[in-house]
């Protein structure tokens, strides 16, 4: 397992070094705040087509093979960004790398097919663990290697630097991780049709509750994460990408802590459903902090208000994916995982692709209010969640998929 967590921190950190940047880059060339931040969700509009298909396929072919496939367009999607000269040519990039973005729901379903039930929700915050360092080491790296500036940024370098870290990611796959699932001898496993998962889930109830509720999270982290560089310059919390590492560095601390070592203990003393609950409140409240810290430019008010954003996230994330493991069955698995990862990043792009044109064209604290407003939608839900299937439930149809 710990082979799975350390190819996820490989590849996110690489992904997280161009977060503080990201939006700039298309600015620099020529792109307006609307289409930077359009080009940030071409990302994640691309895993909203591409994580189902690839978790199905994992359900069939193994989990290895996919993840070499998934890190390979990786590697060459931050090469394409990195010699970027238009906007166009980051925007395909972006997508490009959204498509072949397979490996996060891969990954998921690699851990629940290694750990029991009551390790689950530990071993799923091994994973979120590794976001969270991602999130320190990405950030503090990307605004390092880009300079002080935000007009004359040095892009191409972080880029690169993404590049190689997927690499690594991919020769760990290659050399070191065993696959999860029995051999299938020399014919792929049995696996449902997209349409027998899509049945399969429909009459579960809990698990129809918590796809819902992963995209209305999303869309909510859309809105509040993606605007935050830009929204740092109009607010005179940052005037370069090294000054947002402090703030994202503290907000990256707060998720590790949690997730590296709270989340097990807190999971036995509550459960998922309380601490998903507790999370949505925790999240929902801090967004609303960080603006006014951001009326009165205060940059300590500002990193404690992310810090606390930051452990309501990583409650949300963590019982979220620990409860959708328990629901799905070892025969469907990835696929749910990957229906699950979907849904995420649908709402992900959403939020990341509409943030831009609240921030223009409301105000610029509105991204935030209206995360705050997708937080209560998500109480709701969580309060509308029942115990999670037991793992015994019945199987989903194996049938070979067509």
């Amino acid at each position: 397992m710990m082979i799975a967590v350390f190819i996820v921190l490989l590849d996110m950190i690489g992904f997280a070094i161009m977060l503080p940047i990201l939006a700039y880059y298309a600015l620099q060339l020529g792109a307006s705040p609307g289409m930077a931040t359009f080009c940030m969700a071409l990302y994640v509009i691309g895993m909203f087509f591409s994580t189902p298909v690839w978790g199905r396929l994992s359900d069939r072919y193994g989990r290895k093979p996919i993840l070499m496939i998934s890190l390979a367009g990786a590697v060459f999607g931050y090469v394409l960004l990195g010699f970027a000269t238009a906007v166009w040519m980051v925007a395909v990039s972006r997508l490009f790398s959204g498509l072949m973005a397979g490996n996060l729901s891969v990954a998921q379903a690699y851990v629940a097919d290694v750990t029991t039930e009551q390790d689950r929700a530990k071993a799923m915050g091994m994973l979120g663990a590794a976001f969270g360092i991602s999130f320190i080491v990405g950030p503090a790296l990307g605004g390092y290697l880009a300079g002080d500036s935000f007009a004359d940024a040095n892009l191409q370098l972080p880029a690169m630097v993404s590049g190689c870290l997927s690499l690594a990611a991919l020769l760990v796959v290659i050399f070191f991780l065993k696959e999860s699932l029995p051999d299938g001898g020399d014919q792929p496993r049995s696996a449902p049709s997209s349409k027998e998962v899509l049945s399969w889930i429909g009459g579960r109830r809990s698990l129809c509750l918590l796809l819902a509720a992963v995209l209305v999270y999303n869309l909510a982290a859309g809105f509040v994460e993606s605007v935050f560089p830009i929204w740092a310059d109009a607010t005179d919390i940052a005037h370069g990408p090294k000054d947002l590492v402090p703030v994202l560095l503290a907000a990256g601390i707060a998720m590790v802590i949690v997730q590296g070592g709270l989340i097990g203990p807190l999971t036995r003393a509550f459960g998922e459903r309380r601490l998903m609950r507790a999370g949505a409140v925790v999240f929902g409240i801090s967004v609303i902090l960080v603006t006014l810290a951001g009326s009165i430019a205060s940059v300590p008010a500002v990193a404690a208000a992310l810090v606390a954003q930051a452990v309501g996230a990583a409650l949300v994330l963590t019982s979220m994916q620990s409860l959708t493991s328990k629901e799905a069955v070892a025969g469907n698995r990835g696929a749910v995982m990957g229906v699950y990862n979907a849904l995420g990043t649908l709402g992900r792009g959403l939020g990341t692709a509409l943030t831009g044109a609240a921030f223009a064209g409301i105000g610029v604290h509105s991204p935030y209010y209206l995360g705050a407003a997708l937080m209560g939608l998500l109480l709701l839900i969580a309060f509308m969640l029942r115990t999670p299937r037991a793992e015994t439930a019945e199987p989903v149809s194996s049938q070979a998929v067509t």
